[in-house]
């Protein structure tokens, strides 16, 4: 019997060429959505994974405390995928001038193999250490006091030692708490304990099984000995933060279940339709013999033969496009200098996956047509009672559309259109969850995933600060450099108003000291209140522009600090060009000269100043790396932000998201528009005979094709108005979700409406054009006579 219902699959799947083509079509779109995203997911899961390791230069661990004679050991372990040792040298007792606490310090000395792949890429000024003498110290420490190219004396395990401090490493780094006072060393030999930092082949069970390799090589407390990179395994569910494990579980449920409803959807309404077409062919199975269950396995065979074809068209549309889209995305990252590099990796469990899932969401579509397929009776398909829809008393009363309706056709139309309710249900509640998932999720992903860099304005394209250096003499430097087109530089204090001002936003007021010749250039030597905006939302929850002070404020100021002298501000000058916003710095301020503020305290302020900004336009931006390296020599103990660099860093990073999150949205998109479209002409097929009744009494195929259309225009518009109207509150709902963190502004969601409607217009018309010619051609004697 088996072979008599592969050969009936077989047949009917032949006999109807074009549906069955359709479907695979349909299904290898929501086969390519799937592999996409699993494939998609892994890739970018392994993507972030390596960039976090280039925090701790590929390494995933630290084993510290371990024996010298069981290092060798350990490192030769099968396990390792690479490793490398440095020596722990103890503590040592910093002076004050570097560390007032006076605290213990630990010291480390690595080779020039481990500085180069643990410390380079976490240096932030300075150089490597070259000699036992030299010195790499914490970023909080060195450039708080300024500390590169000082000589200390410390209190080391071996005595006092001299070092002189060469460079200043990450304080904030993965691995901070096994190394941040660094020297060199040509062997670690020499230590008693040393650490081992490593990367196993495989992360699985990696807590356990380091422990027990650590307890191995003699390092005592081995749990509380391991130091791990939390946050590149946290990205493959190997941290121990059980958030971040549900974060990706929950966010992967949330994607497959997206998909499954659309691609379920689809599948179902495919199957359920020829299930209904063949009514007839299961009442004469049945009549011949066959059991329900045979019934039931010729429909979930049906959906499994049209699965695997979709399938294989799914990986090679998914594949080639996540390669092609990874390629363009990456020459975006290397030609920004973003630092990312995206992977593509084909792990077996998304292969898979992808196809158990497939699999799985066809079984689950195909089981309601079966069973419905297994409980047609004999007799009732040979009289066609299956196929005729139940109508009660309700759907043969003429309804208030079709009363309104002008002529005999668009009366029947609204007669079809009434009398066709389960049909017509189950088409409006498809395609409005399709407009809803579109409308919805597109709509906050283009709010969200916007440049919100001109919110407030262009800034400068260099931004340096450095600690207790002069003004006057390195701002002269700067702006001499030949692709400089101009800089300025400022302290910034702080002080307290006696009393708030009528329309100052704050009673803490900002105070901007600048060298003389800036005073000058920008404020022609007068006292200035630089007014800086800001933009904030209002009780309507609109994005307005906000000044900190009034407009054109002259006047004296006059302070709760009792050293401070009044100052009377002669002008006010709005924060509105690149140079000013950055001085500005989104707060505002006094503007006066380093003489006046000399003048102001008399010396007696308890808290100086101790950082400097200096803010740079460039001539050229393309050269921004060049000026960077030369401001370097200028400043060597400076922090400096390339902001050209920066800005194109966060447009890649944006492009990729976006890039991920629309292809995702149009795959889902065009996975609904096949169920839309597969579903309509289903339809059209399962309704030839009615139309032929209609042609046989006179009716011409432009008048039915007229009919059709008025009965799929009321469907479209039922369902966008629903799928519109659901799409809005799902976007706004998932606004609100954010609550503060991301000021934007809600708004109806009008271009998603409207590129729906251009799209559901467009199926109009080409199933309009479609039903014509098939009308037209169709064999009317044929259908009358089909039984």
């Amino acid at each position: 019997m088996m072979g008599i219902i592969n050969r009936i699959t077989k047949r009917t799947l032949q006999g109807e060429m074009g549906r069955t083509l359709l479907t695979i079509f349909s299904m290898g779109i929501a086969a390519t959505l799937v592999i996409a995203t699993l494939v998609g997911f892994t890739s970018s899961q392994n993507s972030l994974y390596q960039k976090q390791l280039k925090d701790t230069g590929g390494m995933q661990f630290v084993i510290r405390n371990v024996p010298r004679e069981n290092a060798a050991k350990l490192r030769r372990n099968t396990a390792f995928q690479k490793s490398l040792a440095f020596a722990e040298l103890g503590t040592m007792k910093l002076p004050k001038s570097i560390d007032a606490y006076g605290d213990p310090a630990p010291l480390v000395a690595m080779d020039k193999a481990a500085l180069r792949q643990l410390v380079q890429s976490q240096l932030a000024v300075g150089r490597l250490p070259r000699k036992s003498t030299e010195l790499v110290i914490p970023t909080d420490i060195a450039l708080n006091q300024s500390a590169i190219g000082k000589t200390i004396t410390a209190q080391t395990q071996s005595g006092p030692k001299r070092f002189t401090i060469v460079g200043a490493i990450n304080s904030y780094h993965t691995f901070n708490s096994a190394y941040l006072w660094i020297t060199f060393t040509n062997s670690v030999t020499s230590a008693k304990t040393v650490s081992v930092a490593g990367a196993l082949t495989d992360v699985n069970r990696i807590r356990s099984r380091l422990a027990a390799l650590a307890q191995q090589a003699g390092v005592k407390r081995p749990k509380e000995s391991v130091l791990f990179n939390e946050r590149a395994l946290s990205l493959l569910g190997a941290g121990t933060n059980l958030t971040d494990k549900a974060t990706i579980v929950g966010l992967l449920t949330i994607i497959l279940t997206i998909i499954g409803l659309a691609a379920g959807m689809m599948i179902y309404t495919s199957i359920n339709l020829s299930v209904r077409s063949r009514i007839q062919r299961y009442g004469l199975l049945r009549s011949i013999g066959a059991t329900p269950k045979q019934i039931r396995q010729l429909v979930y065979r049906e959906g499994l033969i049209l699965v695997l074809p979709a399938l294989l068209l799914g990986y090679l549309a998914g594949i080639a496009g996540l390669a092609g889209v990874m390629a363009f995305l990456n020459q975006r990252f290397e030609a920004s200098g973003a630092g990312i590099h995206l992977y593509l990796t084909m792990s077996p469990w998304p292969l898979v996956g992808s196809a158990l899932f497939m699999i799985l969401i066809t079984f689950l579509a195909s089981a309601r047509p079966a069973a419905r397929a297994s409980r047609v009776a004999p007799l009732a398909a040979v009289r066609d009672n299956m196929s005729t829809a139940r109508l009660r008393q309700r759907h043969l009363r003429p309804g208030l559309w079709q009363r309104l309706m002008p002529t005999p056709l668009s009366q029947l139309a609204a007669k079809n259109y009434r009398r066709n309710g389960g049909t017509r249900w189950t088409m409006i509640v498809t395609l409005s969850i399709s407009i809803l998932i579109f409308v919805g999720f597109t709509s906050f992903a283009r709010s969200v995933l916007r440049d919100t860099s001109n919110d407030y304005g262009g800034s400068t394209d260099i931004i340096v600060q450095a600690n207790n250096t002069a003004m006057a003499g390195p701002l002269k430097q700067i702006q001499a450099l030949p692709n400089v087109k101009s800089a300025i530089a400022v302290k910034h204090d702080s002080l307290e108003l006696k009393k708030r001002e009528s329309g100052f936003d704050s009673q803490s007021v900002d105070v901007l000291v600048v060298p003389k010749t800036v005073f000058a250039q920008y404020f022609n030597n007068r006292i200035t209140l630089l007014n800086a905006s800001q933009r904030r939302m209002n009780k309507d929850g609109q994005r307005k522009l906000y000044w900190l002070f009034p407009a054109n404020f002259t006047g004296t100021l006059t302070f709760a600090h009792n050293t401070a002298k009044p100052i009377t501000i002669a002008q006010t000058v709005a924060a509105d060009t690149p140079i000013l916003r950055s001085l500005a710095n989104y707060s505002g301020g006094i503007v006066i000269s380093e003489a006046y503020y000399a003048d102001l305290f008399k010396g007696k302020r308890k808290n100086p100043i101790l950082q400097t900004g200096f803010y740079i336009l460039l001539k050229d931006r393309k050269k921004h790396v060049q000026t960077m390296a030369q401001l370097k020599q200028i400043i060597p103990t400076s922090n400096s932000s390339d902001q050209v660099a920066n800005n194109e860093q966060n447009t890649s990073i944006l492009t990729a998201l976006q890039v991920m999150v629309y292809g995702f949205l149009t795959l889902l998109s065009l996975v609904s528009l096949s169920n839309i479209i597969n579903h309509i002409f289903a339809n059209l097929l399962q309704r030839r005979r009615e139309l032929a009744m209609l042609q046989a009494i006179g009716t011409t195929p432009a008048q039915v094709t007229r009919m059709l259309g008025i009965e799929n225009s009321r469907l479209f518009l039922t369902s966008l108005i629903w799928g519109s109207v659901l799409g809005t509150a799902l976007s706004l709902m998932l606004r609100q979700q954010l609550g503060g963190a991301y000021e934007t502004a809600f708004t109806l969601p009008w271009l998603e409406i409207a590129i729906v409607t251009l799209v559901l217009i467009t199926v109009w018309l080409i199933f309009e054009w479609v039903s014509y010619r098939m009308i037209r051609k169709q064999n009317i004697d044929h259908w009358l006579r089909l039984t």
